[in-house]
Order: structure tokens, then sequence, then C-alpha cells
């Protein structure tokens, strides 16, 4: 009996595999990660991977707020932790893709005396593909 339950499941993880996480799946269907794992590189299917286009997001988002966002927001947004978005968001400022500022922190009540903000680089911005308008 278990092992037909267990054919059951693996009929159905089968076509997931490498679309999310070994864990994540594991804990849709309440088995061990370890099982997932071992069914994905049986079948050759290279563990999941977020999307080439996670700079093509972060992009967006900034050209939606040219005044600047906070990892925090921008992660939000994205649907990552702020620990995530901040190293994503740094290795896109070495790549002069974005920059921080410094603003003033109005809310400061023994806080931060200033915020970092996030926004497109001004190379960055020039690069666009956009016709320029009069």
């Amino acid at each position: 009996m278990a092992q037909r339950h267990k054919s059951t499941i693996r009929a159905a993880i089968w076509p997931l595999l490498g679309t999310m996480t070994d864990a994540c799946l594991a804990t849709q269907y309440a088995i061990a990660p370890s099982t997932v794992q071992h069914w994905r590189i049986q079948a050759k299917i290279a563990p999941y991977r977020h999307h080439g286009n996670t700079r093509r997001n972060y992009r967006a988002v900034l050209q939606h707020h040219p005044e600047g966002l906070t990892a925090q927001q921008v992660a939000t947004t994205l649907g990552r932790t702020r620990q995530a978005a901040f190293l994503m968001l740094h290795a896109l400022a070495r790549r002069e893709v974005v920059e921080y500022v410094m603003r003033p922190n109005s809310l400061r009540y023994g806080g931060r005396a200033h915020l970092m903000v996030w926004r497109l680089a001004a190379s960055s911005k020039e690069n666009t593909h956009h016709a320029q308008t009069d």
C-alpha cells in the first residue's frame, strides 16, 4: 500500500521537478526534500534557479519609482527577502545600473538619521531605448 501511495506522489511530482525548489515541492507533498532531490537527479533535471530576468525586474521596479525605493520596498514589490534584494542592488550598483542616495529620515525618533534609497543610475537612464520627445 505504501509503495502505491509513493508511486502516485512520484507521478504527481515528476512533471514539477525543476520548476520550483526541491524543499518547496517536498513541503507541498509532505515528503522528504532528499527524496525529491533524488528523483530530480535521477531524471537528470537541473535544480530550480531564478530566471535570468532578475536584473530586468529590478530595473523595471526602479523605473516606475524615479524618486527611489528602499531595499525593503524593492524586496516587498518583487516578493524577495530584504537581504536578497539588498545583495542584488549592490551587485547592480557595481555594474553601474543602479545607485543609492542617502536621504534624511524625517521619521527619525531614535532611529537612523538617513535612509538609503536606490534608484536607476544616471548613465543607465541615458541608455534606455525610448524615443526622446521635445
